[in-house]
């Protein structure tokens, strides 16, 4: 998926500074918190080839690399989550 689905999905921008980190230079990441104990957060930007970027929820293993899939799965939560109140 491209950098520019991630941010129309709502996807927040995260930037993580060398003066933060320690890395060797400054890099982005994004994230969606579905709920609160459900987050997806993307690849780091200094890791992207051909705007080519994957989203992963770490608490369960899942590897999405489909905005479509990112799309269903923001939908369903939305519904379980309306369905509870």
């Amino acid at each position: 998926m491209k950098e520019q689905e991630l941010i129309a999905e709502g996807f927040e921008r995260v930037d993580q500074l060398v003066e933060e980190t320690g890395d060797k230079t400054d890099y982005y990441y994004y994230q969606l918190e579905i709920n609160p104990d459900f987050v997806l957060m993307s690849d780091a930007s200094d890791e992207i080839t051909n705007d080519q970027w994957k989203v992963y929820c770490y608490e369960s293993g899942i590897v999405i690399r489909d905005i479509e899939d990112v799309q269903v799965l923001v939908a369903l939560f939305g519904k379980w989550t309306k369905q509870k109140k």
